[in-house]
């Protein structure tokens, strides 16, 4: 499987988009967007986990630096919302979205459940396994 393949796989090209300015927080204020890259540059908490081997970095600044390589791929990775435009899942995503400059985003509305990925790397396929993640 290569990279294109797998992240094809996990993120249906099947979307709708939102304007950037719709997208809520938990309080249904606007979402918090960061105005630069180094913002991100700390390392990943235990709760956050570690980041996959395709990514060069423990942080969340080289896990947007990477989701960024492949919407430079014309690969969309849509958002995972609610009906109240809160964010479910793509947090990372769509902070690299916005560092891309994008005003219109693709989003995954209401669904109740994502397939959740690890590497696609050959050689590590023992760690790579799609599972069902829900919230």
């Amino acid at each position: 499987m290569t990279e294109n393949e797998f992240f094809l796989e996990l993120f249906p090209q099947e979307y709708e988009l939102l304007d950037i300015k719709n997208f809520k927080d938990f309080e249904g204020e606007p979402f918090h967007f960061v105005k630069h890259i180094d913002e991100l540059d700390v390392l990943r908490s235990p709760e956050e986990g570690g980041v996959c081997e395709c990514v060069n970095g423990n942080t969340n600044k080289a896990l947007v630096l990477y989701f960024q390589s492949i919407l430079h791929q014309d690969i969309e990775l849509p958002i995972f919302i609610n009906s109240r435009n809160q964010i479910m899942d793509g947090h990372h995503r769509i902070q690299a979205y916005n560092l891309m400059g994008r005003k219109q985003i693709p989003v995954y509305r209401n669904k109740s459940y994502r397939i959740h990925g690890f590497c696609w790397k050959k050689g590590i396929e023992g760690r790579r396994r799609l599972r069902h993640k829900t919230w």
